[in-house]
């Protein structure tokens, strides 16, 4: 057994009592020091990370005479591959000629292994003994080491022998500094769980990988072991889906690898259902001595009382990601000690910095074991939740209120949110925790709270056309107040709920739905909420063409607004009566009703409604022949202040004012609208508004003559249609398309669309234009049957 260490060296370079050979022979101890180990091998499944591999390899290249050399500090969570991209790095390199005649020296200080740590001042002692120092000549303190490490690195570096130094694992020290070498040719590799900005480097973090590269390592690990293995060729998407689960985490992935090498018939299948119950996914990933929650445990443990508690709390919030002032609330300390507490946080990567700032998230396999670290604790977390969800609720509310409500133009206390951009801003960063706040507040039985929630968060998802999160909001607030037995709100939300159901084109539900409020509200005698119940129900009533009922259900809800002195439920009313009598011929009653809405609103001081009127009254005018007068009503409506209209809004508007501009002749001013509009309608996701406008832009081509551009839109159009499920748009169109095909000479495939359109106006219950579209079809037979080209002007 040997307790020395000899060097047997030749051909080298000398400086006083530090010897660095060019051939070194070590014959190490029988218990080396741990932080001696040489370079370790790097992973042949290396995949992803190549931007931050080539930026590593741009800084460790040699330098040029008049620069320096970066050193270069890879940080990152636990598990994203730090190390390993730095293995990948130092290799590379050293197979680089003349970047590192030297060699390397690798150290991994075990920064968060509280039994395995070592300190700056060993690896010192340790880093000095590897370059040849006698054990004898290392001196005892940190300072003395330190200035013979450098002073050895730079004459290596004079010399020609350039050495590269990798410092893995590198934990929140001041001291670190002294491992870091001084001559400005030596490279330094760095990594830490810490972002150690404190030091002068060129900073990389990892986050997670995305879903290819995460696949791509999954069928590399599983390869390299099993090279058959087609697993995830085969399974693809359930291997993206096992990616997501693992949060795109490298060290979940090759975990996961391991266990499906384990047993090569196990489905990537059977392996997603086992990840999927959030409550066991920690317990899944992990194999012998390799668990994500062994890496996470690490970190947790270097943490103080206060960060700990925060990071604890944060597994409390239901959303993707989180404001500073929210978790405050969960906290229970000023908005200002909790930022401290999250900036720590951050640092150790424990939770992520998202745009703008003062938004931050959690990985989701870290927001597991948080939520573990919390339920095995004792804490106590109730009322931080509940002030979070009352915080929530109140800033929801006040934020819907700028944002919706009446333009005011001295407001006799100053507004929480400067403007409405400012309200639209704060909704739209809280939108997901928002619907995930009032789900759990159902789904926990806390009914009062969720009622609460549903109300201004369903107004706002409902204006911006989140309709899919403004259904599940509104479903869970109808179930929350049934168990109250509050049958008030209950009409109130199911009426928001057949509002939204209508445009979804869910026109049979949406029907249902208020005539369930409706019952409620005859029931309590509530004559506010039947007004609004009703009005609502005229709106779905026009959109399945039964115009007398939707008159019939806005008059009764004018009647019951005037009863009340409710003067801008009148008006609301009023408009929408305009909008359906021009369906009966009655374009007269519509355009004063449409006039006494716009006075009303106008009295009030509500613009919004204001600028509404007038677009219908534009379009009612339009409609009467008089296009000069439309126009300047439509600009009107839209020169309101910036903000007023809700997207949805200003995008109706736009296409009825390029319907208009396109009936004044005005074809390239009517495209320019209709394009913003489009833009819009695409954005939301609203396909139907998307379809009409595709159509309207069609006829501004054809009266260009441009057919095949309008042949395009109107095909285009057409598939809008299908999908928004609007089978009289649909008709509409395909008629519309017809006309072009017949000045194209395409007779066969126009009446085909002629005759298709007719039966969906027939099936839609519009009787004189399907009655109308068959005589079209008949005049167009009967002059292709003489063999004339059908002229869709003269038929």
């Amino acid at each position: 057994m040997s307790d020395r260490t000899e060097n047997h060296i030749s051909g080298g370079v000398f400086f006083g009592v530090v010897v660095q050979g060019q051939t070194i022979t070590l014959t190490l101890p029988d218990r080396p020091d741990p932080a001696l180990a040489g370079l370790p091998r790097q992973s042949a499944t290396f995949t992803g990370r190549r931007t931050q591999l080539e930026q590593v390899l741009a800084a460790l290249a040699p330098p040029a005479p008049d620069e320096t050399t970066d050193t270069v500090v890879v940080t990152g969570l636990a598990g994203t591959g730090k190390t390993e991209l730095v293995l990948q790095a130092a290799h590379r390199a050293l197979r680089e000629e003349a970047w590192f005649p030297g060699g390397v020296l690798f150290v991994d200080l075990h920064g968060y292994d509280a039994e395995r740590r070592v300190s700056p001042k060993r690896a010192l002692g340790t880093l000095l003994r590897a370059l040849g120092i006698p054990p004898e000549h290392v001196p005892p303190g940190i300072e003395d080491r330190a200035r013979i490490y450098r002073s050895a690195l730079s004459a290596l570096a004079a010399a020609g022998r350039r050495v590269l130094v990798v410092l893995d694992d590198v934990p929140i020290t001041s001291k670190i500094h002294h491992l870091l070498p001084s001559d400005g040719s030596t490279a330094t590799l760095v990594s830490s769980r810490h972002s150690l900005s404190e030091l002068d480097a060129l900073a990389l973090t990892l986050r997670e990988l995305p879903a290819d590269e995460g696949r791509e390592l999954l069928g590399a690990a599983l390869r390299t072991a099993l090279p058959e293995d087609s697993r995830v060729a085969v399974e693809a998407d359930e291997a993206d889906r096992l990616v997501t689960l693992c949060g795109g985490l490298p060290l979940a992935l090759r975990i996961l690898a391991s266990l499906l090498v384990d047993v090569p018939t196990r489905p990537l299948s059977h392996l997603r259902r086992d990840l999927e119950d959030a409550h066991s996914r920690l317990s899944v990933l992990s194999r012998e001595k390799r668990a994500v929650t062994a890496a996470f445990e690490l970190s947790y443990r270097r943490l103080t009382k206060d960060q700990a508690k925060l990071f604890r709390l944060m597994s409390l919030h239901p959303g993707p990601d989180f404001s500073t002032e929210a978790a405050a609330q969960l906290y229970g300390e000023s908005v200002e000690e909790t930022e401290r507490l999250m900036l720590d946080l951050a640092r150790r990567h424990l939770i992520e910095a998202r745009e703008p700032y003062g938004r931050w998230q959690q990985h989701s396999l870290v927001r597991l074991y948080s939520g573990k670290r919390l339920r095995s604790g004792t804490d106590s977390w109730g009322e931080g939740l509940m002030r979070l969800l009352a915080h929530f609720h109140e800033m929801t509310t006040l934020a819907c209120e700028r944002l919706l409500g009446p333009v005011v133009s001295s407001p006799a206390a100053k507004p929480h949110f400067a403007d409405r951009a400012e309200a639209l801003q704060w909704l739209e960063a809280e939108r997901h925790t928002l619907v995930a706040a009032t789900i759990w507040a159902h789904k926990a039985h806390d009914d009062l709270m969720c009622v609460a929630l549903a109300v201004p968060v369903s107004r706002f998802l409902t204006e911006m056309r989140y309709l899919e999160d403004a259904r599940k909001v509104l479903t869970a607030g109808i179930r929350s107040s049934r168990r109250r037995k509050d049958s008030l709100r209950e009409a109130s939300l199911l009426s928001s709920l057949g509002v939204v159901l209508r445009d979804m084109r869910k026109l049979r539900k949406s029907v249902r739905k208020h005539h369930s409020a409706i019952k409620i509200c005859r029931r309590l005698k509530e004559h506010q909420a039947l007004a609004g119940a009703l009005n609502h129900l005229g709106l779905t009533l026009h959109e399945q063409r039964k115009f007398e009922q939707a008159v019939t259900a806005h008059t009764e809800a004018v009647q019951l607004f005037k009863r009340i002195g409710d003067r801008i439920g009148v008006a609301s009313a009023l408009i929408n009566t305009g909008e359906t009598l021009p369906e009966l011929g009655r374009s007269k009653d519509a355009t004063s009703a449409l006039r006494k809405a716009a006075k009303i609103f106008r009295k009030q001081g509500d613009l919004r409604g204001y600028a509404q009127a007038l677009g219908s009254l534009a379009k009612a005018t339009r409609d009467a022949g008089k296009a000069e007068q439309a126009m300047e009503l439509h600009k009107r409506a839209l020169d309101m202040p910036d903000g007023l209209l809700m997207p949805y809004e200003r995008a109706v508007e736009l296409s009825n004012f390029a319907g208009t501009l396109t009936a004044a002749g005005e074809l390239e001013a009517a495209l320019t609208a209709q394009q913003e509009a489009l833009g819009t309608f695409r954005r939301l996701g609203d396909r139907r508004g998307e379809a009409m406008t595709l159509g309207n832009m069609a006829l501004a081509r054809q009266k260009q003559g441009k057919w095949n551009k309008a042949v395009r839109l109107h095909t285009l159009a057409l598939e809008a249609f299908l999908e928004g499920k609007d089978d009289h748009g649909l008709a509409a169109e395909l008629r519309s398309l017809a006309v072009v095909l017949l000045e194209q000479g395409c007779n066969t495939e126009a009446l085909e669309n002629l005759e298709l359109a007719a039966d969906l106006y027939h099936r839609t219950g519009d009787t004189e234009r399907a009655a109308d579209t068959l005589d079209f079809v008949d005049r167009v037979r009967k002059r292709v049957g003489v063999g004339m080209r059908a002229v869709a002007s003269g038929v």
